[in-house]
């Protein structure tokens, strides 16, 4: 689903971050050794004092409240210091606004007695916004409310709401316990209906792999994907059906990418934020899941650990901070250049069509990130949704209006440089109308047209 995550690179450091217990325990490590990585963004010369984003249980999707504007100022305050201690943001911007902007805000506010949740939530979304898929503001309560910088893809409801995806907390979830999802809502583009893994054959006998979800709830059916690939690409030509897959966990993605061939790959460029901010801002985004019922019995005891170490994490540095005198930097963890290897006995060894829609987003883009590197690998359909830049999301809830937050802590570039946020990645060939998986299967039989473009900013997995 959608909201993971271009910008920035945990340590991938030969494979060490494949999970987040693996991550954890080097950033509690770090912690312990007192090592500090410089980070990749400096938002401001001195780090602050710390404060405690951690959201009261009760208050996890507590009614949001009108405040005056001198609370609505100390909010204004919360949501900047969220901002610069967490927020992953895209390369090159600053991940908070300027203090002249904020300067205009808290004018806007002082010019009026009082403001109500949903009012003060856009006068947020406006200050912060930013060209980010996942980047979200609102408030829980009876009336719910969520605000995004992007729209939403058109698409028609689904016959059954049920059917309409979960966000995803990330795009990026390198292992079962690695990354959590948000929970479901109905904004997105929904999937198309059918159970998460299906593989059929069109009219002409070439199998078509559709595969809708990546969510970690959908684990059953998802691990089979690598013995789908190992089946599929032997054969002279198939399709691989993503529309409305709007992401979950990226492991899956990894895992059915790498099973087609046995050639290096470029990995997506990471940079992870190691703060108490981000740390607890994902513990509020894990616990908040587990209140209101949202994961899978079998989930559960994964989203428990996780949550677990996120809050040992967070302990580890607010103890950090304490032994340095109640001041914490923020750090951010980068890999850049990293390569990944197939795991199939050979080369993909017939012609591969990607199917994919405006539905396709955060690890749907990450499969498509490593997929087009694949020789023998066709893109087509429409823009996939352009939500993949900053993805494993933390929740905030200032907490004078109980207006919420919800930012991404990791961020991710293409490593061939052809993914743009909001817009997405563009398919080598564009398909509209209908019988869409007949004519891939008949693309996929007969190869590229003449002039399909050549894909690829970038040759090389070099650092830039």
């Amino acid at each position: 689903m959608p909201p993971e995550s271009s910008l920035r690179r945990p340590r991938r450091a030969a494979t060490a971050a494949r999970s987040f217990a693996a991550l954890a325990c080097a950033a509690l490590s770090c912690a312990a050794l007192a090592c500090a990585p410089a980070p990749a963004v400096a938002p401001s010369q001195a780090p602050a004092p710390l404060r405690s984003l951690r959201i009261a249980d009760g208050d996890l999707d507590g009614e949001p409240r009108t405040v005056s504007s001198a609370e609505a100022i100390l909010d204004l305050d919360d949501a900047r210091y969220a901002f610069e201690h967490a927020y992953a943001g895209l390369d090159g911007r600053s991940p908070a606004p300027s203090p002249r902007a904020l300067a205009r805000a808290a004018a806007a506010l002082r010019g009026r007695a009082a403001w109500r949740p949903d009012e003060l939530a856009r006068l947020l979304r406006d200050v912060f916004a930013a060209p980010d898929g996942h980047l979200a503001f609102g408030h829980g309560g009876r009336a719910p409310l969520r605000l995004t910088v992007a729209p939403a893809p058109a698409a028609p409801a689904p016959a059954d709401p049920a059917l309409a995806p979960a966000a995803p907390a990330t795009c990026a979830g390198r292992g079962a316990d690695a990354r959590t999802e948000a929970p479901p809502r109905r904004l997105e583009a929904p999937r198309l209906p059918g159970p998460p893994v299906e593989l059929t054959r069109s009219r002409d006998g070439v199998p078509v792999l559709a595969i809708r979800t990546f969510s970690t709830a959908a684990a059953p059916a998802l691990a089979a994907l690598p013995a789908f690939a190992a089946e599929l690409r032997r054969a002279p030509a198939f399709v691989v059906d993503l529309r409305g897959n709007a992401g979950g966990n990226y492991l899956f993605a990894e895992r059915f990418a790498l099973a087609l061939t046995d050639a290096p790959l470029c990995a997506l460029d990471e940079r992870e934020v190691l703060s108490v901010a981000a740390a607890e801002g994902r513990a509020n985004s894990a616990r908040r899941r587990l209140a209101r019922g949202d994961v899978p019995p079998e989930a559960r005891p994964r989203f428990v650990e996780h949550l677990a170490a996120l809050e040992r994490l967070a302990g580890a540095l607010r103890g950090r901070a304490a032994d340095r005198g109640g001041a914490a930097p923020r750090v951010d963890l980068t890999t850049r250049g990293a390569l990944v290897r197939g795991r199939a006995a050979g080369p993909l060894e017939g012609r591969a069509v990607f199917l994919v829609d405006r539905g396709c987003a955060s690890a749907c883009e990450m499969l498509l990130a490593l997929a087009r590197q694949i020789p023998g690998v066709l893109v087509v359909g429409q823009n996939t949704r352009g939500g993949m830049s900053v993805g494993e999301l933390a929740l905030f809830r200032l907490p004078r209006s109980g207006v919420t937050l919800s930012l991404g802590t990791r961020a991710y570039r293409d490593p061939l440089g052809d993914f743009v946020e909001l817009r997405g990645f563009e398919p080598d060939v564009r398909f509209d109308g209908a019988d869409l998986v007949e004519r891939a299967a008949a693309l996929a039989l007969r190869g590229a047209p003449s002039g399909a473009p050549r894909r690829g900013a970038r040759t090389s997995c070099a650092p830039r």
